[in-house]
């Protein structure tokens, strides 16, 4: 290019330059793009759907009284409080604290990550599962088991209730 040329693009450079500096869109920025209105975007994951992935990743866990440790073994409100707590939420450790700790819901308002309340004599909360979606349940059940799936009616005649955490 010759001297000349250069001239003559430079002033038009300048321009250029002062008004993307003007409009805060200097070459130096990250460009953000916008939605346009009705345009669908990704869904973004909720901390119920955080905390059923991580309690799904313990998938075949051994259950163990008191346990809350990956890998190595989860009771019913042990598996609970560390997926939730993974997720970035704290939930009570005991199944009793964590049906006070959380808000009463309707079976048919429930979402992944909300949990399920079972009583053994019907009147003292003795587990928890928590709902993952399609009328299933994860939890660690019992001695000799591990953690696992079950449908939402798995003890349907101690089911005592439905909470959800951070309501």
């Amino acid at each position: 290019m010759s001297r000349s040329a250069s001239l003559r693009v430079r002033p038009v450079s300048i321009a250029l330059a002062a008004v993307l500096t003007l409009a805060g869109l200097t070459a130096c920025e990250p460009t953000v793009l916008l939605t346009a209105p009705g345009e669908a975007t990704a869904p973004v994951e909720t901390a119920g759907e955080r905390a059923v992935g991580y309690a799904q990743s313990e998938l075949g866990t051994p259950y163990l009284w008191g346990g809350r440790t990956p890998g190595v073994g989860f009771d019913c409100s042990g598996l609970t409080s560390w997926a939730w707590g993974q997720a970035g939420t704290f939930l009570p450790r005991t199944s009793g604290d964590q049906y006070t700790f959380t808000s009463r819901i309707a079976r048919a308002d429930l979402r992944a990550g909300d949990l399920v309340f079972y009583a053994a004599d019907g009147v003292t909360i003795s587990h928890v599962a928590m709902y993952v979606g399609d009328g299933r349940i994860i939890h660690a059940r019992k001695t000799g088991t591990y953690v696992e799936y079950q449908g939402i009616d798995w003890w349907a005649s101690n089911r005592v209730g439905y909470g959800r955490v951070g309501a």
